[in-house]
């Protein structure tokens, strides 16, 4: 690209003012943003209650990092907060820092904001920071740092600051968790980290969309979930220092959650690569999922690093590849998919189950994991198996099932299945198949069951191949030609989302009512 292309680009994504500088974050949430592909005009919800007062809130404070204090800066994860707080928020900042960094040298304080006055007092987290060495295999040495952000109000915006031997050393504004009396907007996609030219347009439209949080549906960095890849493939597109045609500093600002695929956990040994399984090692999100034992995870132990990686992923290592959270109105449930995990197995099962039920008083219930059970490529067209939870996702009321693996965009029509048979040799599930074709999510927004969505089109390379030619019954819609994300505007009441291409172009939209 250009510099003179990338600089319309910017225009058109409403970022041109944000180069080389901090992303402005007081834009209201819930309103349009320009995409570029005429969505500017598009209304698809009103602006956020006090959003005019938020766009006056003071200016960021200007914080120069000197050269070499991070291995990789700062990013917000939700830490092991599964459920909402009962009247602040708090999230985990996380860091990487050279392995010689003394940990009681760091210290963060967070501040207020207020559209009618200054910005709050700097206030000293009470909480401790803590470290968890990583030094495993080919990794060169390092720390990841984390910092438990407490007391914060919920849906505000907020600043945070970061000093290392008392002097600031970064600083940058993100919004708390929203409570469920607050309309939210939330970005999905999924296989994402190739270093592609459509992973980056992708993370500039979901930077423009000025979601409240991201998910990821899994595959994370490819190909195999490698630290490397992760310094590759990751942290440069979505935690740039300022935006560029080659990345934006998302990260830093803006809160993300992911489930785990099949190149992030399932494809490699620490035998073969000794800098796998990094997903262990760079999130942080809750650890109230089922315990699985070794035997049913694609476990990296036994090699001569397994003491090192137990000691970087602490008690993330397995616990951390399901679990269940809230944001707002909805109730997430995000489990394990890959192909070693028998999601049949009786205390598994009843996990899900529990998990669900436990989450009826939330207005929505969403599950997400990687590899989708209704597909019509014919990549991973067999990979079937968590089909066999649908019956519990049918009784429990779940809206949408949120998926990737499949490298392009499908909707499903609202569907219940009920399994006939167990899952076969390939993956494959047989059972039978109902769907309600009177919902078109525009006319009819009632759907009776839950839609399955694949937003696997975040970056990697896309799969253009219909398996036999003809999509499935079951497909309502399907794009396979372009990198896209899913935006998602959610009410009490209503649920609008948008499929949107890496250029800005709207692909599908599709609403549900309450």
């Amino acid at each position: 690209m250009t510099m003179r292309a990338w600089k319309w680009s910017l225009i058109s994504l409403g970022l041109a003012g944000c180069a080389g500088t901090s992303p402005n974050l007081s834009t209201p949430q819930m309103q349009t943003p320009s995409l570029g592909g005429g969505l500017g005009a598009r209304a698809v919800a009103s602006p956020s209650p006090g959003a005019v007062a938020e766009a006056a809130l003071p200016p960021l404070e200007v914080v120069k990092t000197p050269e070499a204090t991070f291995v990789q800066p700062p990013y917000l994860q939700l830490g092991n907060r599964p459920a909402l707080g009962q009247k602040t928020e708090g999230l985990e900042l996380l860091w990487i820092a050279p392995a010689d960094a003394k940990l009681e040298e760091w210290s963060v304080e967070t501040r207020s904001l207020s559209s009618t006055g200054p910005a709050g007092s700097w206030k000293k987290i009470t909480g401790k920071l803590s470290a968890k060495p990583v030094a495993v295999g080919v990794i060169k040495p390092e720390v990841v740092v984390s910092a438990p952000l407490e007391g914060l109000i919920p849906g505000k915006l907020f600043d945070y600051r970061i000093s290392k031997a008392d002097k600031p050393v970064f600083a940058a504004r993100a919004r708390a968790r929203k409570s469920a009396k607050e309309p939210q907007r939330f970005v999905v996609f999924g296989d994402c980290g190739q270093n592609s030219e459509g992973q980056k347009k992708v993370a500039a439209q979901t930077l423009a969309a000025k979601p409240d949080f991201v998910f990821i549906t899994g595959d994370i960095v490819y190909g195999k979930g490698l630290a490397s890849e992760y310094v590759k493939n990751y942290w440069p597109i979505y935690n740039a220092e300022a935006v560029t045609p080659d990345g934006v500093p998302l990260l830093r600002s803006t809160l993300t959650i992911a489930s785990p695929g099949n190149h992030d956990i399932r494809s490699t040994t620490l035998e073969k690569t000794t800098d796998g399984f990094a997903y262990f090692y760079y999130w942080n999100q809750p650890l109230n999922g089922p315990i699985v034992s070794n035997t049913k995870f694609a476990s990296p132990l036994g090699s001569a690093d397994t003491k090192a990686f137990l000691t970087a992923s602490g008690e993330r290592y397995p616990r951390m590849a399901s679990f269940s959270y809230d944001y707002g109105n909805a109730h997430w449930t995000v489990l394990d998919a890959n192909a070693y995990m028998d999601w049949t197995d009786p205390a598994l099962k009843q996990w899900v189950e529990s998990d669900l039920k436990a989450a009826q008083k939330a207005t929505w219930r969403f599950v997400a994991f990687h590899q989708p059970p209704f597909n019509s490529n014919k990549e991973h067209f067999n990979d079937q198996w968590m089909r066999t939870l649908a019956p519990l996702f049918e009784k429990y009321g779940v809206s949408v099932v949120w998926a990737g693996h499949v490298h392009d965009y499908q909707r499903s029509y609202p569907l219940t299945f009920l399994p006939e048979k167990p899952r076969d040799a390939a993956g494959a599930v047989a059972g039978k198949i109902t769907l309600d074709k009177t919902y078109d999510g525009v006319k009819n927004t009632k759907p009776t069951a839950p839609i399955y969505i694949v937003s696997g089109a975040g970056g990697a390379g896309l799969y253009k191949n219909i398996e036999k030619g003809k999509l499935q019954d079951f497909t309502a819609k399907y794009i396979d030609d372009t990198h896209s994300l899913t935006i998602v505007d959610l009410t009490d009441k209503k649920l609008v989302a948008r499929q949107v291409a890496a250029d800005g172009k709207e692909l599908d939209t599709w609403t549900i009512t309450k």
